[in-house]
């Protein structure tokens, strides 16, 4: 059986993800679609729009086959761990054959090149990096710079700088480096750019389309959702739930940033070089968290930094912890939702996969083995908090149903 993979948030699923998993299905390997979806908080460091399993029953009934969790201890972190423990879930389970990602360049040739490039960093490509960080400027743009020197190309630095495109190279990447049978395919990005705000065209932002669900409720956004997936959000949120965003969340990263002592402050992923007494002399409790954000953040600290390292102290995450998590890679695949005819790729699955697969956490977590309930018990920590803070019942994880649609 032919099967691609998309990795995917859908924070909301909207028109551009629509066209993305079409394009994915028209693929040679496109007969069945497998998805990695992030868990309740996402890559850049902000809890989802909507809960996974309603998020992961958008994916469903749009197109997608097969809905896998990737838990919080992945989905929130750098590109680089969010893409490689995307891909190492997609290997471990055996039966993806190609990853299917969009892309602001449409051209696979450059993307592999700069991949090959960043995961050997030839010495020449690093000193041109030392060289350019000396300056004060961003890693982001240092990076660009000093890529596009050594290539000799100067059309690499837009490319790097594209958030897709990005993506796209941490995927191939952690196919690089781990060896993975997996083959990347990109597709064009249709959506406006991910940080665009405002409403514009057809396909606008995922950003844009929370915004204006934020500021003008979800009837603003009917036409940029596929039928389906506007359905379940009003669905959701016609239970008097107030719309689910970062700031509801303000209250308890203000008391953990208070609580803590700068010392403690740099036990946690991403809080280095004095950032931890920016953290502390910044705090307001009348600011709102994006305020906060936007006074901590520096060129070496940007915005989404900030907001990562904001979650993984709310979290409770540390360093180490956060380490050793990503370092073993996802230990197990939890299938949160499946098209009826996905789950005949059930028994290929329960062949192929080299790690336990599962749908109801409660009798996997009592055989569990104590690594893979380190991570079982992290899980369910994140989405207690995800589940308190937007007014949804505790130990939800539990609760949550495997849905064949």
């Amino acid at each position: 059986m032919r099967t691609v993979g998309i990795v995917c948030e859908y924070n909301p699923f909207h028109n551009g993800h629509l066209n993305h998993m079409r394009r994915a299905m028209a693929q040679p390997d496109g007969e069945y679609v497998v998805c990695v979806l992030s868990s309740d908080f996402l890559q850049r460091g902000e809890p989802a729009i909507l809960p996974k399993n309603l998020r992961a029953e958008t994916a469903v009934r749009n197109g997608a086959d097969l809905v896998f969790e990737l838990p919080n201890v992945f989905s929130c972190s750098s590109a680089e761990y969010y893409a490689s423990s995307a891909l190492l879930m997609m290997d471990r389970l055996g039966i993806v054959d190609s990853l299917v990602f969009g892309s602001e360049n449409h051209d696979i040739k450059i993307l592999k090149e700069i991949a090959g490039i960043l995961v050997d960093e030839p010495d020449e490509y690093r000193g041109l990096l030392r060289q350019n960080l000396s300056s004060g400027i961003s890693f982001a743009r240092a990076r660009a710079l000093a890529l596009s020197a050594y290539s000799g190309n100067p059309a690499m630095k837009d490319v790097i700088e594209g958030s897709n495109n990005i993506l796209g190279i941490e995927y191939i990447k952690a196919i690089i480096k781990n060896g993975l049978p997996i083959k990347p395919v990109s597709v064009p990005r249709i959506a406006s750019a991910y940080k665009d705000e405002d409403i514009t065209g057809k396909f606008p932002s995922a950003t844009a389309i929370r915004r204006s669900i934020f500021q003008n409720g979800l009837e603003s956004v009917r036409d940029f959702l596929p039928p389906p997936a506007y359905s379940i959000m009003e669905n959701f949120y016609s239970q008097g739930i107030g719309y689910i965003g970062a700031e509801m969340l303000k209250d308890a990263i203000y008391y953990r940033i208070a609580s803590l002592s700068p010392g403690e402050l740099c036990e946690y992923p991403g809080v280095s070089e004095g950032l931890e007494n920016r953290l502390k002399s910044e705090l307001s409790p009348s600011s709102s968290l994006e305020d906060y954000i936007e006074r901590c953040a520096t060129k070496r600290y940007p915005k989404t930094r900030i907001s990562r390292t904001l979650m993984h102290i709310l979290l409770d995450l540390k360093s180490g912890e956060a380490d050793a998590i990503r370092k073993a890679g996802p230990l197990y695949a939890r299938l949160l939702a499946a098209s009826k005819r996905g789950m005949d790729l059930v028994p290929i699955l329960e062949k192929n996969a080299r790690i336990p697969v599962f749908t109801s956490l409660r009798p996997f977590h009592d055989i569990a083995r104590p690594s893979w309930k380190k991570l079982l018990d992290r899980e369910t920590k994140a989405s207690d908090i995800y589940s308190v803070a937007a007014g949804l019942p505790s130990g939800r994880d539990y609760t949550m149903k495997f849905n064949v649609l």
